[in-house]
């Protein structure tokens, strides 16, 4: 326990060095001070655990001393000396969180039980705070269950460098269905990230929502910490890793802020339908855009329904593609955009009931929910082909099919499903329980085609098609088509077609 002592009076700062001797062995005096001003430069540089201290002092007061260290971070406990007890000077000392006020002359056995007292307090929150990884202090503050005061602020400093009652930000990193999987790399892709930066990052798993919630604190500047999010983190996240991402930012006062912080968030996940891959959405965002109602295509509504009759699955996924264009071409709010989907998909299912009858309508149930809840495009898609998968009717089924293997059947059937999410073969085999080898030599051999050109040529035409009819940007066609890049996407495009997709664009139109 380093202590130091700061009295005017030589006498007295030999007689506690006396009684600190007598104290026990687990008080060491650090140093001693003759004046405030030489008091705070020597607290300031050791940093001790106890600062006994006269309340009178030259060149500086024993209070302004006081109140310079508390500024500056000091969470040092103090005994102070004085002569005489001034109700004014006590309030203050309470105010700047003093531990015990002794009179002058000192009696031995009051300061030595004083010192003993302060060491027993220090020693249990030190086993305290030692239970508490920074990562379990964040989470407590996450569950409302920390609602931290002084004294622990200042042990947080002591130990951490920094307090529950300053500044947070939180980012949530939302993996949808690759959260178990993809969930622990994401965390250490994160925390390298923030590395060495002018910042600290804590990450938290949050199993109940599949995020990922990095806590940044110790920041010099916010708007620092949230560019770098912005411009460097997000970004390499949604490069690096496959499936669904949305990533949402929220400013908080403290700590004790932070339950408050993960509600705006819930509220501002879904947004992330009006934003496109890689994007960091704040509240600021949301509130600039303006809404307009969506209106409803009554001949595509037409199309839908006789493509679901006709069971014409590359029919309806056109249909669907037009849809996400007219709904990303203008600001609609989520609950709108549901709202169309539910009544579109609702008019394809009645067209299929005139000749059908329905095997479940609780899975209709279950997949018109999960677009209500839906917070990606990659959600409302899974949700789209669990309701046409009710539909009990092949729509990925094409004249010449027969002559194929059951195998690679199915397979084929697969590719013209999934090709537009980036399908692997690896994938494919494992639904079809066969080997990667096996199927891809039985791939080749029936269709006269490898699998990966296959799946290739499927997508070449489907950005074809994108980019000829609708004016989606190219990440957004690259999401579309199963291409995590653009970048990527493009220069595929240009191998097999000679010319990249800004200039097909504008050679057709």
């Amino acid at each position: 326990m380093r202590i130091v002592i700061v009295d005017s009076e030589e006498k007295a700062r030999e007689q506690l060095e006396k009684i600190l001797q007598k104290a026990g062995p687990g008080y060491e005096l650090a140093g001693t001070a003759s004046d405030g001003k030489e008091g705070l430069e020597l607290i300031l540089r050791v940093c001790p655990d106890i600062v006994i201290m006269d309340i009178r002092l030259p060149k500086m007061s024993g209070l302004m001393m006081l109140r310079r260290l508390r500024a500056k971070g000091a969470a040092c406990r103090v005994i102070v000396l004085t002569e005489e007890m001034d109700f004014e000077r006590a309030r203050q000392a309470i105010e700047l969180q003093v531990d015990n006020y002794l009179l002058k002359p000192i009696k031995t056995g009051q300061v030595k039980k004083a010192v003993q007292t302060l060491g027993e307090k220090l020693e249990n929150e030190q086993i305290i705070l030692s239970a508490f990884a920074v990562e379990n202090i964040f989470r407590s503050c996450m569950n409302g269950q920390l609602h931290p005061d002084g004294r622990f602020d200042s042990l947080m400093r002591r130990k951490y460098g920094f307090t529950l009652n300053e500044p947070v930000s939180v980012c949530t990193v939302w993996l949808g269905g690759n959260y178990t999987e993809q969930r622990n790399e994401v965390r250490r892709f994160i925390e390298k990230a923030a590395a060495e930066k002018r910042f600290s990052v804590c990450v938290l798993e949050v199993d109940v929502w599949r995020v990922l919630a990095a806590v940044v604190y110790r920041m010099e500047n916010r708007d620092d910490a949230l560019r770098y999010f912005k411009d460097h983190v997000v970004p390499a996240l949604c490069g690096s890793f496959r499936g669904d991402i949305v990533c949402v930012w929220a400013d908080v006062e403290d700590a004790a802020g932070l339950p408050d912080g993960l509600r705006e968030i819930e509220r501002l996940r879904e947004w992330n339908l009006l934003f496109d891959r890689g994007e960091l959405i704040r509240r600021k965002d949301v509130e600039r855009l303006e809404c307009v109602p969506v209106l409803y295509p009554a001949e595509l509504e037409k199309q839908v329904r006789r493509a679901v009759m006709e069971s014409q699955g590359e029919e309806i996924k056109k249909c669907y593609y037009r849809i996400y264009a007219m709904l990303r071409s203008r600001p609609y709010s989520p609950q709108a955009m549901k709202e169309f989907l539910i009544r579109f998909s609702l008019s394809a299912l009645n067209a299929y009931k005139t000749h059908h009858e329905i095997d479940s309508e609780l899975r209709i149930q279950r997949c018109m929910q999960e677009i209500t809840a839906a917070m990606s495009w990659g959600q409302i898609r899974t949700a789209m082909e669990e309701f046409f998968s009710v539909l009990n009717f092949d729509a990925f089924t094409e004249a010449g099919d027969e002559k194929y293997s059951p195998l690679i059947r199915k397979a084929v059937e697969l590719v013209r499903k999934y090709y537009d999410q980036g399908v692997t073969l690896e994938e494919i085999a494992a639904r079809l329980f066969v080997s990667e080898e096996y199927l891809s030599s039985q791939f080749k051999k029936e269709t006269g085609t490898g699998f990966a050109e296959t799946v290739r040529n499927y997508r070449i035409e489907r950005i074809k098609g994108l980019l000829v009819n609708t004016r989606l940007k190219l990440n957004q066609i690259a999401e579309l088509t199963g291409y995590a890049d653009p970048k990527y996407m493009s220069r595929v495009f240009k191998e097999e077609v000679g010319v990249l997709p800004t200039e097909y664009r504008k050679s057709v139109h």
